[in-house]
């Protein structure tokens, strides 16, 4: 097999070169068409101000109505973070259905404010210390550190649990109860990575395709690897497996994150059986060279050796294809598709990493009541069939997806909801969260998992047992 991809990134070079010069010709040419930089320009103005269809406006009002009567004497949520989800800008991206609901049914609005990534933590410490009023932070690494330090709330007070819409999610919001409350809000465990492959290169080489596999039963970790072990040939300038994400939702996939939350203590699982099975997979896949070394790159992705058949898979979000169709075609290829992330064959479910929806209540909220009826519209626009589906519409229309991608992702989302895994190693206080960090990375620096784990359990109890103490 190994035999074929020189010639198979020759075919798909000159595919890709002539579809580039079949772009020019029409972009810049007496026909008048827009200069790529005019026509990015253009999908800003055209897909930001474009307004619901009147049908779907109509779906809006209707999922309004289901939600609970109220007027907010304080209409205004303010919500720190990285990023804003609630006033969308760029190519591709639309206001959320939840933000169209918080505005209809309560004439709500949502105040940035902004952080970075790095200080997040420490400018939520200082808003709240400082009496800013801060309503919402959404973070799940929140828990447990932030509940112990007093940053954050419990949100029991401000919603009801006999609600339908909590009802909903009362599981999943139990799963990270800290001390018997509820302090991280949880609306909905979504995917967190899939696997992105291009068809193309699958079917010139011959592969069965991952879709196939999974529909069979066969997308198991055994197969994942022996895929990338026929591909990966540095000779011939293929690469494996692409991703910043990659370790975490593989050795989820066990069932078994690092640090959990069990009966409202934090529990170190380092130990556990299983996981040690998935980080010792993660090891053989870097040892045996299937992992694209950044290193060589300016420490960078390359997503676009998929499209140019030089790349198997790439381990990402959905956000990694929730935009402008021209933008995500040219780094994945126009015959990208995704699946979930294999089957751990040995486990005992099929276990998914989770992406967990979630906020949290800052103490000292200037608007809590406010904050969770924004919860409920988030809540309402994910159970919500018309909403759904006006969702999907979104995606079809904004992102360029067909409906074989539609109905991938709902099979995806289905097993993040039935058995989801998320770790939360990152809620742990920084020195602690810094050391299981490093562990999970090791296999990165070619380090056995029995040898890097011996080395530090000791520390990561004593630090387990010092927030559990806490609690």
């Amino acid at each position: 097999m190994k035999d074929h991809k020189k010639v198979l990134a020759f075919v798909l070079a000159l595919s890709c070169a002539a579809g580039l010069a079949s772009c020019s010709s029409e972009s810049d040419g007496e026909h008048g068409y827009l200069m790529e930089s005019e026509t990015t320009t253009q999908l800003t103005v055209e897909l930001n101000t474009e307004t619901l269809a009147p049908e779907q406006e109509e779906q809006v009002a209707n999922l309004a109505d289901s939600l609970p009567d109220m007027e907010l004497s304080n209409k205004t949520v303010k919500w720190l973070s990285f990023y804003d989800p609630w006033h969308p800008s760029g190519a591709g991206n639309s206001k959320p259905i939840s933000m169209e609901l918080f505005e209809k049914k309560y004439g709500g609005d949502v105040e940035y404010i902004e952080t970075t990534w790095a200080t997040q933590f420490d400018d939520l410490a200082t808003s709240v210390l400082s009496g800013e009023g801060v309503d919402i932070f959404p973070a799940i690494e929140a828990v447990p550190k932030c509940v112990i330090s007093g940053i954050t709330q419990s949100y029991d007070d401000y919603v009801d649990w006999e609600n339908p819409l909590w009802k909903s999610v009362r599981e999943l919001n139990d799963t990270y109860a800290i001390g018997g409350k509820h302090y991280l809000m949880a609306c909905q465990s979504t995917a967190g990575y899939v696997v992105y492959y291009n068809r193309e290169t699958i079917d010139v080489l011959g592969y069965d395709d991952p879709k196939d596999l999974y529909e069979k039963g066969e997308w198991t970790m055994d197969k994942f690897k022996s895929m990338l072990m026929d591909f990966v040939d540095p000779e011939a300038g293929t690469y494996g497996l692409d991703g910043w994400f990659n370790q975490t939702p593989l050795y989820l996939a066990s069932g078994v994150p690092s640090i959990s939350i069990k009966d409202g203590k934090v529990s170190n699982n380092l130990m556990d059986t299983n996981l040690e099975r998935a980080m010792s997979f993660q090891y053989d896949l870097f040892k045996n060279g299937l992992v694209l070394d950044k290193s060589q790159f300016s420490w960078n992705t390359q997503i676009q050796f998929m499209g140019e058949g030089k790349e198997l898979f790439y381990i990402g979000g959905f956000y990694e294809v929730e935009s402008a169709p021209e933008i995500w075609g040219e780094k994945f290829g126009e015959d990208m598709f995704f699946v979930p992330i294999p089957r751990d064959e040995k486990a005992d479910k099929y276990y998914y990493n989770a992406g967990i929806d979630c906020y949290n209540l800052c103490t000292g909220a200037g608007n809590p009541e406010g904050a969770a009826r924004l919860m409920e519209c988030v809540i309402a626009s994910y159970d919500d069939e018309n909403a759904v589906k006006i969702n999907e519409e979104k995606h079809k229309n904004d992102f360029g997806w067909t409906d074989e991608m539609i109905e991938m992702k709902k099979e995806i989302d289905r097993l993040a909801e039935e058995n989801p895994i998320a770790d939360i190693y990152g809620g742990l206080p920084k020195d602690t969260a810094d050391i299981v960090g490093n562990l999970i990375n090791q296999p990165l620096t070619g380090t056995d998992w029995y040898t890097a784990r011996e080395s530090i359990f000791d520390a990561v109890q004593v630090g387990v047992d010092d927030v559990n103490g806490q609690i």
